[in-house]
C-alpha cells in the first residue's frame, strides 16, 4: 500500500482547477454535500445580497448607521468590555449582544475538531524519526494477523482549512462554516477498505490477513488539535460563555432596557422592533438556525477517529447533533478520549465490540464480506 507523506506547499499551475475538480467529485460520489452546498448558496444570497426577504438592504447599499452596529458589536467583543465597564463599551440592545458573542463561541466550538486536520508530524513536529514513524504506522499487524489501518491515512489535509475557516467564521460565520462542510475529506470508511488484504502473498486470490480501520493515536495528532482541540475545558469554557449569553439578553443592562425578561416583556418587545428593521439581527437568526442545523455535521467522523462503534453511546451523539450550542459543549466535555500508543490500547476488545455492534444490527455476521461491512461502524 502507497505512502502517504506531506510535501512543502507550492503553486502549482492549474492547481485552482483541479480543486473545483476535487469537490465536484466529492459532491458527485458524497449526495449528502449537497445539502450544506444549496444552504451556502442560499444563505450568500439571503443574508449578504437580497432585498425584501430580510429587512434592511444589501451589503452594497448598507447605510453607515449599519455598519457602525457592526463596529459596536466588535467592541462588545465576548461581553469583556460592558462586563467591566469599559469606556470602549457601546450600549446595545442586549439580546442582541448576547446572540452575537453565543455565535461567536459556537463557532469557536469547532475548534474541538482541529483533528480532522492531521499534516502527519504530530506534537513532535518533522524531528529525526518523523519518516520512521510515518511508516510504522500506516499499518499495524496484531498477532491474530489482522492488518490494522488508520482512518484515511496519518496524513489528512482539507481543501479548506479548519483553522482559518474558525477564524473566518468569527466574522462571517455560516459563511465560512458550509464550504468547509461540503469540501472537507471525509474519513476512510469501514466500506471502503479491502475486507481482506490480497497482495499476492500465497496463492492467487487466496484471502489472507483480514482488514480492519483502527483509531488514530493521540501521539497522531498535531499540537494544536491535541492542545486546544482536545481540552475538555474548551467545552466547559464556552459552554459557560453561552450561559452567560442567556443571562446578558434576559437581564443586562436594566438601567437601560429594564428588568428582567422573566419580570417583563419589555426587552423582548424591544428586540422584535429591532428585528422587524434591522438586517444584522435578522442575520444572526438566520446563523443561529444555521448553526442548530449543521452543528453535528462532524460528530460522527469524530467519534470513529477515536475507535469507537456507532453503535455505542448513541444518546452523547444525538444530544451534540439536536441540542443546540450545549449539545456540542457537552459533547467535547464527555466525548472519549484518543487512545495513546503509550497506554497501550485493547485492539481485541475493540474489535470484538464492534463484531457484536455488527451482530446486533444484522442480525449475525452469515458470511465474511459482502454489505457486512458497512459505513456506520
Amino acid at each position: 500500500e502507497a505512502y502517504d507523506f506531506p510535501e512543502p506547499a507550492v503553486f502549482k499551475t492549474g492547481s485552482t482547477g483541479l480543486k473545483f475538480l476535487s469537490v465536484a467529485s466529492k459532491l458527485v460520489r458524497e449526495p449528502k454535500r449537497w445539502f450544506p452546498f444549496f444552504a451556502w448558496i442560499a444563505y450568500v444570497y439571503i443574508v449578504f445580497f437580497s432585498n425584501g426577504i430580510l429587512p434592511g438592504k444589501d451589503i452594497f447599499h448598507s447605510d453607515p448607521k449599519t455598519w457602525a452596529e457592526v463596529q459596536d458589536l466588535s467592541f462588545n467583543f465576548m461581553f469583556i468590555a460592558p462586563a467591566t465597564h469599559m469606556p470602549t463599551a457601546a450600549k446595545l440592545n442586549p439580546v442582541l449582544e448576547g446572540i452575537f458573542n453565543g455565535l461567536l463561541a459556537w463557532a469557536f466550538m469547532f475548534a474541538g475538531f482541529l483533528s480532522d486536520e492531521r499534516s502527519g508530524m504530530g506534537p513532535y513536529g518533522k524531528d529525526a524519526r518523523y519518516y520512521e514513524r510515518m511508516v510504522l504506522n500506516q499499518e499495524q499487524v496484531l498477532d491474530n494477523g489482522i492488518v490494522l489501518v488508520p482512518p484515511v491515512s496519518i496524513t489528512k489535509k482539507n481543501l479548506i482549512g479548519l483553522v482559518p475557516t474558525i477564524v473566518g467564521m468569527q466574522f462571517l460565520t455560516c459563511a465560512f462554516l458550509l464550504p468547509y462542510l461540503f469540501c472537507r475529506t471525509s474519513e476512510r470508511y469501514s466500506s471502503e477498505v479491502d475486507f481482506f488484504d490480497n497482495s499476492g502473498r500465497g496463492e492467487p486470490g487466496q484471502l489472507d490477513r483480514p482488514r480492519r480501520i483502527r483509531p488514530l493515536y493521540r501521539e497522531e495528532l498535531d499540537r494544536p488539535a491535541l492542545v486546544l482541540g482536545e481540552s475538555k475545558g474548551l467545552g466547559v469554557l464556552l459552554g459557560a460563555i453561552g450561559i452567560f449569553a442567556l443571562y446578558w439578553g434576559f437581564a443586562g443592562r436594566p438601567e437601560d432596557f429594564g428588568p428582567p425578561i422573566w419580570v417583563s416583556d419589555k426587552r423582548a418587545v424591544e428586540f422584535m422592533k429591532l428585528l422587524d428593521k434591522d438586517r444584522v439581527a435578522a442575520g444572526f437568526v438566520v446563523d443561529l438556525w444555521v448553526f442548530g442545523i449543521f452543528q453535528g455535521w462532524l460528530i460522527d467522523d469524530d467519534w470513529k477517529r477515536r475507535g469507537r462503534s456507532m453503535q455505542e453511546e448513541k444518546f452523547l451523539r444525538n444530544v451534540a447533533k439536536f441540542v443546540p450550542f450545549f449539545g456540542l459543549a457537552s459533547y467535547l466535555v464527555f466525548r472519549p478520549k484518543y487512545p495513546s500508543t503509550k497506554e497501550g490500547f485493547d485492539y481485541e476488545g475493540f474489535l470484538n465490540s464492534r463484531d457484536r455492534a455488527r451482530d446486533r444490527n444484522n442480525g449475525g455476521w452469515g458470511g465474511f464480506g459482502g454489505d457486512r461491512f458497512r459505513d456506520r461502524y
